[in-house]
């Protein structure tokens, strides 16, 4: 069961100067979508120098901060209870992203139902002249992990089960730079990844959901209903530091920091409980004992 410890009202943040620095990672994801700007930002506030990773994702950031071998982290999936290396980590919620379904520029497919996408995903559809393309084989890309950021939420979503099965013949890569590399240089590839980061690469078409796009007021309104939430991973009893940057990630000015990346920050999410959801992660820290 759940258990939760208020932290407050986060109305302003004084500038403070703190004597020790912080060690932060992100996934691929995150580092991508806003974290460079909020740890700048952090850092020029409280005169706090931040150290950062520059590969790794959610297993990877996760494991570490249940290690306490870094301060926190940022990813793009809860930390799993069951989990030996994940059990000791607490994730508050952030911002959001959305999963986005990737193909090369040169695919005349603009559009896949989610039907069609859940199919492509466990071997069902596997010809592009299924779902409106030419005839040649659909070159499927996944992750390697299953507790991926991209992968998990994709299972979650879509089969509301993380341990689904992906077609056995799928070509299976160990990042989602990788990912994206292999669609911009294979024209019948279709694969998983977040907007964020297929928004910054030049040699990938995202695909429309239900005849919706991934657009940032989409994503916001709810519209586009391949959301992922984007949070922040903090030990069991963190350091002050930590909670601080917790903190200020939350608070308005670092919700406008976020905002002015194009990431979609919750102050802004204009969905079915939304609000409510951003009350919940201003006022309550999961500690989850």
């Amino acid at each position: 069961m759940k258990r939760y410890l208020v932290v407050g009202l986060i109305l302003s943040i004084s500038a403070v100067s703190f004597a020790k620095d912080l060690k932060i990672y992100s996934c691929g994801v995150t580092r991508v979508a806003f974290m460079k700007e909020l740890n700048d930002a952090f850092s020029k506030k409280f005169n706090t120098p931040i150290k950062t990773n520059s590969s790794g994702g959610d297993v990877f950031v996760i494991k570490n901060v249940n290690n306490k071998k870094i301060d926190l982290g940022t990813g793009c999936r809860e930390s799993i209870d069951s989990s030996k290396d994940e059990k000791d980590v607490d994730s508050i919620q952030v911002a959001w992203g959305a999963l986005a379904f990737i193909v090369n520029p040169k695919n005349k497919v603009d559009n896949l139902t989610t039907k069609q996408i859940k199919d492509i995903l466990i071997g069902r559809i596997t010809n592009w002249k299924e779902v409106g393309g030419e005839d040649k084989p659909i070159h499927l890309i996944v992750r390697e992990s299953k507790k991926s950021g991209v992968g998990l939420t994709a299972r979650e979503l879509l089969f509301k089960n993380i341990d689904e099965d992906f077609y056995s013949k799928a070509k299976k890569v160990k990042s989602s730079g990788f990912i994206r590399d292999e669609v911009a240089k294979d024209e019948d590839a279709f694969a998983i990844d977040n907007t964020m980061s297929s928004s910054r690469h030049n040699g990938i078409k995202m695909l429309k959901v239900d005849g919706v796009e991934p657009t940032k007021k989409n994503i916001l309104s709810d519209k586009y209903k391949m959301r992922q939430a984007l949070y922040i991973y903090l030990p069991k009893n963190p350091s002050k530091l930590a909670s601080k940057f917790a903190d200020f990630a939350l608070s308005k000015e670092g919700q406008e920091v976020i905002s002015k990346t194009g990431t979609a920050n919750l102050a802004e999410a204009s969905g079915k409980d939304d609000e409510d959801n951003y009350m919940i992660q201003n006022l309550l820290l999961d500690l989850d004992k």
